[in-house]
């Protein structure tokens, strides 16, 4: 799979595009991890036709601590494996968040990268969920 329908079709009708044919590597892995960001920034029952679509509420398990982190650690990784056909061998980790005081849990998030053309590119991800669940990602 490429980029998303949106951004092939941004470059396709930009006649000055350099990409309207091709794709780098870079390209396709800005369009996996900007839908990461924004699935994992979805609360599931949101989408209407997919109900299960997102991130379950975190303010719903955080009174589950300290299974908290387990329950929010295969809730992230079983929406990447469900709806980012793109990526393989996911695995998420919980990391020691260095400020505990800010209540913020801190994941990594490691994955295979299928491109087009059949080869694998390694990414690596972090992600900071805050006690409202809002998700922030890094590289």
């Amino acid at each position: 799979m490429a980029a998303s329908l949106l951004t092939r079709l941004e470059h396709a009708a930009d006649p000055n595009s350099l990409e309207r044919h091709t794709w780098r590597d870079n390209d396709i892995e800005t369009a996996v991890s900007q839908h990461i960001a924004r699935m994992l920034n979805t609360r599931q029952g949101s989408c209407l036709t997919c109900p299960d679509y997102g991130l379950i509420e975190v303010s719903e398990v955080l009174y589950d601590f300290p299974d908290a982190v387990g329950i929010m650690q295969r809730a992230i990784k079983n929406s990447i494996q469900t709806y980012e056909p793109r990526l393989k061998n996911v695995q998420v980790r919980h990391l020691k968040n260095d400020y505990a005081h800010e209540m913020m849990l801190v994941f990594e998030i490691t994955a295979q990268l299928q491109l087009p053309d059949g080869r694998r590119q390694s990414l690596r991800f972090a992600t900071n969920v805050d006690p409202s669940g809002n998700v922030k990602m890094g590289g």
